[in-house]
């Protein structure tokens, strides 16, 4: 390759690298129990999990398209619906009002404008699960954020932030 086309992909490869590394201090900051984890032999996502007493556990993915993925499992009812409430999606499948006032079930909202997903479930024994594919940093940030004040205004987490 030339000089000037390496020196291209080099440049482009640092300002990348900060971009990822910019979103990952993102989604930090929205939900401050996340810590950062090595990668996986084969996978170029960067992996951050949690895991917490009374907050459940989970994980984000921030692929290679710069887009986040989330599993959280065993998260207080209350607090999802809180979270999914304040942050207004335009629509959730099969929930005919607010989500705080819904039964348990899974309700989901597919974004056609940026092809995320984004997925409720309200579980019968008061503890669900949350889970967003290919979202947009921003997006994952707002929902992070959501959660992570839901938490408090719950008291469900004592640790300070």
């Amino acid at each position: 390759m030339q000089p000037a086309v390496l020196q291209a992909i080099s440049a482009w490869e640092q300002h990348w690298d900060e971009t990822q590394a910019a979103a990952v201090t993102a989604l930090k900051i929205a939900f401050p129990h996340l810590r950062e984890c090595p990668r996986h032999v084969g996978c170029d996502d960067l992996r951050l999990e949690y895991e917490e007493t009374g907050l459940g556990a989970g994980r984000v993915c921030v692929d290679d398209e710069g887009r986040a993925n989330v599993e959280f499992d065993q998260m207080p009812n209350a607090v999802i619906a809180d979270a999914v409430d304040e942050i207004q999606l335009p629509y959730l499948d099969d929930a005919d009002g607010p989500l705080c006032e819904a039964p348990p079930g899974t309700y989901v909202y597919e974004c056609e404008g940026t092809a995320a997903q984004y997925e409720f479930t309200l579980g019968t024994l008061g503890h669900g699960r949350v889970v967003l594919s290919f979202v947009t940093i921003p997006d994952a940030v707002a929902v992070l954020d959501a959660l992570q004040r839901a938490f408090d205004e719950h008291d469900v987490s004592a640790a300070p932030h």
